[in-house]
């Protein structure tokens, strides 16, 4: 019986490796068009306004977009690297099993946060605003806005897999 765990236990440790690397190499490529977009943007907005002298109009509305889905999805990409900052100086200092529930207690409270307010919440958001249209781009400003419960889903998946690597002794970030 011990045989069949340990196996299930690598399966689950490699399914975890998997995924997170699928993510990460997707939301990765996905900032780095973002950037790429974002500087051409800025770029073709200094040109036009000042060799030009004719300022372009969709410019500062592109960049702004790009910035906030760059934020989001970034900033969901960090939980994936655990490269949020973080005061680590109180949990360091507690007993062993006391920190494992803050560490647990962590990444339950960040789901609930995904889940619940850039999910949940976001939903009634973009349902106000899908017919509404951006001054320059004309663009659905629902479409802009479902930038949060795309890295809200992206959070969630890192979460979970944060747990799964915690509770089957991987390489969880934040486990001593």
């Amino acid at each position: 019986m011990g045989g069949l765990i340990a196996a299930l236990g690598r399966f689950y440790m490699q399914f975890v490796n998997v995924v997170r690397r699928l993510l990460d190499k997707t939301l990765f490529s996905i900032c780095i068009v973002i950037m790429v977009t974002l500087v051409i943007d800025v770029s073709w907005q200094v040109i036009s306004r000042y060799a030009l002298g004719s300022p372009s109009t969709f410019t500062d509305e592109t960049a702004r977009f790009l910035m906030v889905w760059m934020t989001f999805l970034g900033g969901a990409y960090m939980f994936g690297c655990d490269g949020h900052l973080s005061v680590t100086s109180l949990r360091d200092r507690l007993p062993s099993g006391v920190k494992n529930f803050v560490v647990v207690l962590t990444y339950v409270l960040i789901t609930a946060f995904a889940v619940l307010v850039m999910f949940y919440g976001s939903q009634r958001l973009i349902s106000r605003t899908i017919s509404q249209p951006s001054p320059s781009l004309g663009i659905p400003m629902g479409i802009f806005y479902s930038i949060l419960p795309i890295s809200a889903v992206c959070i969630v998946i890192y979460m979970v897999l944060n747990l799964i690597e915690f509770f089957l002794g991987g390489t969880a970030k934040q486990k001593e």
